[in-house]
């Protein structure tokens, strides 16, 4: 049976099983899009490519993580291999191909055996590969549940809150930790009324919530009590980036963590 092709999904029947995967025209644009990038970072630094590569492949992952994906991201990390290696070749064209490798490419992620990732010696930054991605099947809506139902806000809001994201285990762990509020100003951290539809808003998404957020030492309220607390003890939280800038050089004590929040992405 021939495949229907939607939204960048190809949806078929294999010997009577259903299957989504990414479609070959999908696939073929995005990778087209990662050669006219890496084109486009022609003599700029390792670093550069990391910063510039990673939303970006956060993002298609992302938008093809709940369907049958595992080959396409494997066969895509190889393309993207292949043009950071041509990369690495013309920024050094007096360079051997062994320095080359030993410059550019080990097993950065100390948490995944494969020594072949490239990345930037200096500051350890390194680009993320496809197939770290975990396949989440998409989880089936209840009953005809609309997103446009305002006695369903909850509901989807939930739903949103307990299904994967791709942010950074750091990250989500701090987020709810914290109950998604910014401890500094108690407001949420992340709001989502609708879950990113494409690959594109995946990618803004993911910037957006990279640049609004912060990282910072915060004394929390079990040892905010100098006589507990003689050494100074901080901890670090999320927050917003506004709240960052605010509270500079500043520690905050005491913050209140109020209840999980129905907008959290």
């Amino acid at each position: 049976m021939c495949g229907t092709q939607v939204l960048g999904f190809n949806v078929r029947r294999y010997g009577g099983k259903l299957l989504i995967k990414p479609s070959k025209a999908a696939v073929a644009r995005f990778r087209q899009r990662l050669t006219d990038e890496v084109h486009s970072l022609r003599g700029s630094a390792a670093i550069m490519v990391i910063v510039t590569l990673n939303p970006i492949i956060r993002g298609w992952a992302a938008y093809y993580r709940g369907v049958v994906s595992k080959k396409v991201f494997s066969t895509v990390d190889d393309h993207l291999w292949r043009l950071t290696y041509r990369w690495a070749l013309r920024s050094h064209p007096n360079k051997s191909k062994h320095w080359i490798i030993a410059r550019y490419f080990d097993q950065f992620n100390v948490f995944r055996q494969n020594r072949w990732v490239f990345g930037d010696r200096d500051s350890g930054a390194y680009l993320l590969r496809f197939d770290w991605t975990k396949i989440v099947r998409h989880r089936m809506v209840m009953g005809t549940s609309s997103p446009d139902d305002p006695a369903l806000t909850k509901y989807w809001a939930d739903r949103r809150r307990n299904g994967p994201s791709p942010l950074n285990a750091p990250t989500l762990r701090m987020l709810r930790a914290q109950k998604g509020r910014c401890p500094a100003c108690g407001d949420l951290l992340l709001l989502a009324d609708h879950e990113p539809q494409s690959p594109l808003e995946w990618e803004q998404w993911i910037k957006a919530a990279r640049k609004a957020l912060r990282v910072k030492a915060l004394i929390a309220p079990a040892v905010a009590d100098p006589a507990k607390n003689p050494d100074g003890f901080t901890t670090q939280h999320l927050l917003h980036a506004h709240c960052a800038r605010r509270l500079a050089g500043k520690l905050v004590r005491g913050f209140s963590r109020p209840e999980t929040p129905s907008g959290l992405a």
